[in-house]
């Protein structure tokens, strides 16, 4: 009876896994941390006019304590001293709201946000939330700060809302140094799928800040290559190992990108590396378990899914493909367990 239910389930097999005798596809993972930048870091240099205190006024002494607090993630307190401040003739009532809004940002209160911004700049919400107010309106220091600190705001908590956050960050990419504006505008072109847009930002990102270039190399890297451009994917990737030879994500990213190409010699040697740098990289397991099943070594795909399913016994893929290398390789009772796990697993994630 036993035998008999593995010989029904393995007839259902291909209906549900249409799999040849050989894997039509490799979906291997990139991985790219999308982390978007809540300061302006990049302007501070220039605002040193607005920053440098000019006077020893109370107003004055709230403003700086108030700095004091938000670099020590004490949000409320900074909150108070800048609204104290902000009455102050000798203080920037710009930079107060301004970074009143950034401590909003961190607090994860999107409406006081809006609410702080439409005050500094005595414009209603409803008008603030209108694409065509950000195009039409002319370009000064003061609706940069808003526009970026806006933009930020929506791509965590509206990012569906594309025309504003384009108008948002448009404008503030108007100021040509602003590095964060650039940085954040190019992560949301990526998360939506505008690749070829996602390294222009990036592209002119790198010009303002090197120190970002770990970062910037490994997403152009990936962006490069969901736009199609291989050569320049791989270029990007080459620049970035050649300054941290033992970036781990960068290995597993540049095998990937090699296994796109077929190139599965060089493909292993990468995610080799990557998992040599990160001994517990689930992902790097699995996509040199794919490799290693494009190139028929069955054994060795087993081994790397089994060892990512340690790591994460609730990967569905992993099952999947693990599931596979059995079959080919006969074990065909054992390739039922397999892709039954992975049937479950997808049909509880899509519950």
């Amino acid at each position: 009876m036993k035998s008999t239910r593995v010989f029904l389930l393995l007839l259902l097999i291909p209906i549900v896994f249409p799999f040849s005798t050989r894997c039509q596809t490799m979906e291997l993972k990139e991985l790219y941390p999308v982390n978007y930048k809540k300061d302006i870091s990049s302007l501070i240099d220039s605002l040193k006019e607005d920053l440098y205190p000019k006077s020893s006024t109370t107003g004055a002494v709230h403003f700086y304590r108030g700095i004091s607090y938000l670099h020590q993630k004490y949000y409320q307190e900074a909150i108070r001293d800048f609204k104290s401040a902000r009455v102050d003739s000798t203080v920037s009532k710009s930079m107060c709201n301004f970074y009143i809004g950034l401590a909003y940002l961190e607090m994860d209160l999107p409406d006081s946000i809006w609410d702080v911004c439409s005050y500094a700049l005595r414009v209603p919400v409803s008008k603030l939330k209108k694409p065509d107010f950000w195009e039409n309106s002319p370009f000064s220091k003061d609706m940069v700060f808003f526009a970026f600190l806006l933009g930020t705001n929506e791509v965590l908590h509206n990012s569906s809302d594309t025309n504003l956050i384009d108008g948002l960050f448009k404008f503030a990419t108007k100021e040509s140094k602003f590095f964060e504006a650039f940085f954040n505008y190019g992560n949301y072109c990526f998360t939506i799928g505008r690749y070829k847009k996602a390294v222009d930002l990036f592209l002119k990102a790198r010009e303002l800040d090197k120190t970002e270039d770990t970062i910037l190399l490994l997403g152009m890297g990936y962006f490069y290559r969901l736009s199609g451009d291989l050569v320049q994917s791989q270029k990007a990737y080459d620049m970035l190992l050649s300054g941290h030879s033992d970036f781990a994500l960068g290995y597993n990213n540049r095998g990937c990108l090699y296994g796109y190409l077929e190139k599965y010699d060089v493909a292993l040697r990468d995610l080799n590396k990557a998992i040599k740098f990160n001994p517990r990289f689930m992902e790097a397991y699995c996509n040199r378990g794919l490799v290693f099943l494009k190139t028929k070594k069955w054994d060795k795909s087993i081994a790397d899914f089994s060892t990512a399913l340690q790591f994460q016994p609730d990967h569905a893929d992993a099952y999947y493909y693990r599931g596979f290398a059995k079959k080919t390789k006969g074990d065909l009772q054992g390739s039922v367990v397999d892709f039954t796990r992975a049937l479950e697993l997808k049909k509880y994630s899509q519950q």
